[in-house]
């Protein structure tokens, strides 16, 4: 074999090599788009007595599947789950002594609408809340863990008026500190 053979050969199974990586990270060639089981991250804005919790979360991480179901237990985890997200207490508490109500509660796509059959890979899940007593926002529990045990952890970022951070919550530690 010549070394032109040997270099045209070696070219093409590097453009095939970077072809196949390309497949592997592009969010437009993968079946789910990009994102990690188990893990969801959260924007969380306190802006006086005005709080905003934006999560995105695998679908897999609440319910232990990411596809359409496929049986009727499936199906009762997917029935269970429209309900828990009408209740934002089940993803996020805040201090009662803040006596925070909710104002507005957002899932999208919309699981109330959507087809049992939806191939759905990551959900938005946006809570706001209207505190009546904002000094007393001291924490927030992420009550998220308590009902999904395939969500592992939540990134958070932290936004107010005094400060910006991130920080990492999991099961053992559901909380986080203002």
């Amino acid at each position: 074999m010549s070394n032109r053979t040997i270099r045209a050969l070696s070219a093409a199974r590097l453009a095939a090599c970077a072809l196949a990586a390309l497949a592997l990270v592009s969010p437009q060639l993968h079946a789910h788009g990009s994102h990690t089981h188990g893990h969801g991250s959260v924007r969380l804005s306190i802006d006086g007595g005005n709080v905003e919790a934006s999560f995105d979360v695998p679908l897999e991480s609440f319910l232990g599947y990411d596809y359409p179901p496929r049986n009727p237990a499936q199906a009762g985890k997917l029935a269970a789950l429209r309900e828990r997200l009408a209740d934002p207490a089940g993803l996020i508490e805040a201090p009662a002594e803040a006596r925070c109500s909710v104002v507005d509660n957002r899932v999208t796509p919309d699981l109330a609408s959507a087809p049992d059959d939806a191939d759905i890979s990551n959900l938005i899940v946006v809570v706001r809340l209207r505190c009546e007593q904002p000094e007393a926002l001291k924490a927030f529990t992420f009550s998220a863990f308590r009902d999904h045990p395939g969500l592992k952890q939540l990134r958070v970022q932290l936004q107010d008026s005094s400060k910006r951070k991130t920080v990492t919550v999991r099961p053992r530690f559901p909380a986080i500190t203002l």
